[in-house]
């Protein structure tokens, strides 16, 4: 086919990394981009943790991250009461509990999780959403979520390039994992259209100069130009016309996944793609002999892959199966 029958403009989304296997774990944070892309990482059985909720601001995620690398623990000056329960000024509002103590051993915990993984040479895959923070007036500190407080708590300004260049190269000075930067796709359009543009302008610089300067270590995989680009048409956003739906994120994940994975895992990918189909499937007349078979089928088929997706436990679905066919009985 010649460049007059694609009829689009395709994006170049050639990694150096190409290799990546279930062998390998993966840390996923950010935007809320990152969070749906976790969730294809999860279907596809990949040993995957998506640790602090939405965060779309660079700074908070820098934060938190280092925080886990250097083993620093959250304690109570991290939190604020809404209410009846404790937030973390670090965290989404996924992380909350009435109980102080109870909240800072869940993200403790997590935080543990973290170190652990990075040492164990995760990869991990930052998605950047907006250069725009918002800063406690009280402390001059920069929140993760502003949980509903009023605005006058809070002073909205815009990073710099530098201000975000900085703080993630204390990051990629500590470790040695490979990072994978993204800038996420979904427009924070309650900005204004100009400003978001220039929020991920700043975003997209920021990772350029990362890129540059860490050359070996660090990899730009480009979600934002697929959709604003590539796909470039409003019938790839969902309703909102913000988000990207879910064809357009079905898009971004095969482009990514065909780059960082190898040969043996992309047909991995497509077995496990066949088996969540199985599993998905509801007889027309309930659970005959012939779909109680269909369904041991499926038993072996995982029992087979179980061998080469070691970081993955299949035990919900093989349970699942076993009470249906019990069911049978």
């Amino acid at each position: 086919m010649n460049s007059k029958n694609i009829f689009r403009t395709e994006v170049d989304t050639s990694l150096s990394i190409n290799n990546l296997s279930h062998s390998d774990r993966f840390i996923l944070i950010g935007s809320c981009f990152s969070n749906q892309i976790s969730k294809y990482f999860n279907k596809s059985c990949f040993d995957v943790l998506n640790p602090f909720g939405t965060i779309y601001n660079p700074i908070s995620l820098q934060q938190n991250i280092y925080s886990a690398i250097t083993n620093r623990i959250f304690d109570e000056t991290n939190l604020i009461q809404s209410d009846e329960v404790f937030l973390s000024w670090n965290h989404s509002g996924r992380y909350f509990n009435k109980n102080e103590k109870l909240l800072l051993k869940t993200i403790n915990n997590e935080q543990e999780k973290i170190h652990e993984l990075i040492s164990s040479n995760a990869t991990i895959i930052v998605t950047f959403g907006t250069a725009n923070v918002y800063e406690l007036i009280s402390s001059n500190k920069i929140v993760a979520n502003c949980h509903k407080k009023s605005s006058s708590s809070f002073k909205k300004r815009t990073l710099s390039v530098s201000e975000i260049v900085s703080s993630w190269t204390e990051v990629l000075k500590s470790i040695n994992n490979r990072i994978i930067f993204t800038v996420s796709p979904v427009r924070h359009i309650r900005d204004g259209l100009k400003e978001n543009n220039l929020s991920k302008s700043t975003l997209l610089l920021a990772v350029n100069e990362l890129c540059k300067e860490f050359g070996n270590q660090t990899h730009y995989f480009p979600s934002y130009e697929l959709l604003i680009d590539e796909l470039r048409d409003y019938r790839f956003y969902a309703n909102d016309w913000v988000h990207p739906s879910e064809e357009a994120t079905d898009f971004i994940w095969e482009k990514l996944s065909n780059e960082m994975f190898s040969n043996e895992t992309k047909s991995l990918i497509i077995k496990i793609g066949k088996i969540r189909r199985d599993l998905a499937h509801k007889p027309k007349y309930g659970i005959s002999k012939e779909h109680t078979i269909f369904l041991k089928n499926i038993l072996e088929k995982i029992n087979r892959i179980k061998n080469f997706t070691i970081n993955y436990d299949w035990n919900q679905e093989i349970d699942q199966i076993k009470s249906m066919i019990l069911k049978s009985n």
